[in-house]
């Protein structure tokens, strides 16, 4: 998979290409992009329009975000298919059937990594509570106009 040129060809050659199609085991593109540790081909997926980074396979349960922290064996091949995932909507907060999240996949010393992993898991939390008090907020709303 770490054929970056083919990649492109195949998405640029095919407008009917469904990038998130899964295999039988339930894994994607972007699965096999991350176990191959190729930074190129995740950033030609993680360009096309309607990419779905949680994806998880039908095995293991493992996100495109695991896979990467399981197969990479450089910290920062890791680091960067992390940032490119995350960018594009990689939920740090999904476990595996092992009940595992992606920080818990990275070592004590990968410091950089656990930091964005724990950065985009508040982020999301912020936006999750401040989308629900908005929402409750607008509740309010509706049921004072409506007195």
């Amino acid at each position: 998979m770490d054929q970056p040129h083919l990649v492109k060809s195949l998405l640029q050659e095919s407008k009917s290409v469904d990038i998130n199609h899964k295999n039988s085991l339930g894994l994607t593109a972007l699965h096999y992009a991350a176990q191959q540790e190729s930074i190129e081909c995740v950033k030609l997926l993680v360009a096309v329009k309607g990419i779905k980074p949680n994806i998880q396979d039908n095995i293991d349960k493992n996100t495109p975000l695991h896979t990467a922290l399981i197969n990479c064996t450089s910290s920062e091949t890791a680091l960067e298919i992390a940032r490119l995932l995350i960018s594009v909507g990689a939920d740090p907060r999904i476990v595996n059937k092992d009940k595992q999240r992606p920080v818990n996949l990275t070592e004590p010393e990968e410091e950089e990594i656990r930091t964005l992993l724990l950065q985009a898991t508040l982020a999301i939390q912020v936006k999750d509570e401040l989308a629900e008090q908005l929402e409750e907020e607008g509740e309010q709303q509706v049921y004072y106009s409506s007195d």
